[in-house]
């Protein structure tokens, strides 16, 4: 199966004026899906090159969330699913995890891959109504299943999955910005997780509640793909030659 990049939002180089509503953000990956929000209150808020947050560079741009945003597009893209697989990158800056953040969602069954509030842990829903299919979480402040510890913070983060069910022993590796591995979800719980994910949100639950509360840089969604860790700690030195080195 041919690799496609399903999605890439960025929104850390952004020319929209400052302080503007985000009411679009088209997708330059290879498919140019245009994410919108007509709802004004679950608009995030532009911030243009030397206006975002104090963590980032002044030549980067980001979007401003307050955990009601969220942003949809009309056409749903699934990914993954049997002998399939697929890779996530997400990345953002002054995080805040006083409640779950659905960091990329669909609308059926409420399906999602976000941070569980306290920043200690990742948590995922499958597509699915069955109790096979329900929220799972996925420790990140333990080396029970990984070799780092990691509690995700205010600065610069990256959330990095990738979810590989071609092989015989399904396999789903959860990476940070420095792009070591922070949990082994197949390790905790495997249940569900090869099931195809639809993805018609980002940055929250489709009603706009359980959104992130920050700023956002990039989401990048790769279908028939699995990110080596050499690839992920090649993205994360990205996301971190955004951050603000003056502080």
């Amino acid at each position: 199966m041919a690799t496609t990049r399903q999605l890439q939002i960025s929104f850390f180089a952004s020319g929209d004026t400052n302080n503007s509503a985000k009411t679009s953000e088209t997708s330059i990956g290879t498919i140019t899906d245009n994410f919108t929000q007509a709802t004004s209150s679950k608009q995030p808020v532009q911030k243009s090159a030397g206006n975002a947050h104090s963590s980032i560079n002044n030549a980067f741009s980001s979007a401003l969330c307050d955990g009601g945003d969220i942003m949809s597009t009309g056409t749903t893209r699934s990914i993954g699913g049997s002998s399939s697989s697929y890779s996530i990158i997400i990345a953002w800056t002054n995080g805040d995890y006083t409640n779950d953040t659905w960091l990329i969602s669909g609308t059926s069954n409420d399906a999602h891959w976000g941070i569980k509030a306290g920043g200690a842990d990742v948590i995922y829903k499958a597509n699915g109504s069955k109790a096979a299919a329900a929220e799972r979480d996925y420790p990140t402040d333990s080396t029970a299943n990984s070799t780092t510890s990691y509690t995700f913070g205010s600065d610069v983060e990256m959330l990095a999955i990738t979810m590989d069910n071609t092989i015989p022993s399904l396999e789903c590796f959860i990476y940070n910005i420095n792009g070591e591995k922070i949990a082994d979800a197949a390790a905790v719980n495997n249940s569900a997780l090869g099931v195809a994910f639809p993805i018609d949100h980002i940055l929250g639950k489709s009603d706009g509640t359980l959104g992130l509360d920050g700023e956002i840089l990039d989401v990048i969604v790769s279908n028939n793909k699995v990110y080596s860790q050499d690839e992920i700690k090649a993205f994360g030195r990205r996301y971190i030659g955004m951050k603000d080195i003056t502080t």
